[in-house]
């Protein structure tokens, strides 16, 4: 499997998940808005779970993991995959999928500081240049739409903060159990990750929010079924197979650091998807996050 493609550069691996995510990421924005970022969410990690299960019987992948590996997995679940996510579902129906993928621009700071601290990878100061680019890139995010509609649009961007925060603790336990059990996979990783967070899902609906799924999968179309089971495909399995074989191999600020090519990738998916052409506004966002990622790619 892909584990076993070590000649690639972990590099690739992580840009063919942004590309990925990218394109999944408009799905998965149309349909937290249609239904609710709780009802999306639980579908794209029951979805992926699924298909995990399916990969790891077919191809006989499956290496015991030790006690505090499951258990810092189910906790990356939880704690990534599904409150990261939901946070993350929210800023994407309030700014939309390109402009909450700018956001996630902040990542690279954050791990690779934590990279530095936890896993002894080396931590660059030009990391504070990158920040400061990648800053005036959400101000000019939230810039645009108080033009528009005299309102900041801070609830969205705090939901982004919360999630990429929230995302890069999954991350971390993700690469503790990597170091932690020799030989595991991303497929298998991945799939104990869905578990955690569908238990974390479970435990919300049991105790505070009710869902129906069979009814409000009945309400979508044919074109509708096949665009959000792909999407959670591509946008879940695919992508995060791919990520987690990258953060396994390569220095956490760096993989990071190409990942947030995703507003580009998702700008231009939006722009087909919606026919629209990119205002003033987002191309100076643009500037302002390329400027900030070559800096993070520089970082060794």
């Amino acid at each position: 499997m892909l584990d076993k493609l070590n000649f690639i550069n972990p590099l690739y691996f992580a840009l063919s998940a942004t590309l990925c995510f990218s394109y999944a990421s408009i799905i998965f924005t149309e349909f937290a808005r249609k239904v609710s970022p709780l009802w999306m969410n639980t579908f794209k990690a029951a979805v992926s779970l699924i298909a995990f299960i399916l990969t790891i019987f077919i191809f006989k992948i499956w290496i015991t993991p030790t006690q505090s590996t499951l258990i810092a997995l189910l906790l990356s679940g939880c704690i990534g995959l599904m409150i990261g996510d939901i946070f993350m579902l929210k800023a994407m129906a309030s700014l939309g999928a390109s402009r909450m993928l700018m956001i996630f621009g902040l990542q690279p700071f954050f791990l690779g500081l934590g990279g530095a601290l936890f896993f002894h990878q080396h931590f660059s100061l030009y990391n504070l240049l990158g920040l400061m680019f990648m800053t005036l890139c959400l101000f000019t995010i939230s810039l645009e739409h108080f033009k528009k509609s005299g309102v900041w649009q801070l609830d969205g961007l705090l939901a982004g903060l919360l999630a990429i925060i929230l995302d890069g603790i999954g991350i971390f336990l993700t690469r503790y159990s990597f170091d932690n059990t020799v030989g595991i996979t991303a497929i298998e990783v991945n799939a104990i990750r869905c578990v955690g967070a569908l238990l974390g899902f479970g435990l919300i609906y049991f105790f505070k929010e009710k869902i129906s799924f069979r009814p409000t999968w009945k309400t979508f179309t044919k074109d509708e079924k096949v665009r959000i089971v792909a999407g959670s495909l591509l946008g879940t399995f695919v992508s995060l197979i791919l990520y987690l074989t990258a953060v396994s191999r390569g220095k956490l600020s760096i993989v990071s650091a190409v990942t947030v090519t995703g507003p580009m990738f998702a700008s231009v998916f939006e722009s087909v998807r919606y026919k629209r052409m990119p205002n003033i506004y987002t191309m100076m966002a643009f500037i302002f996050f390329l400027s900030g990622f070559f800096i993070f790619a520089k970082i060794s």
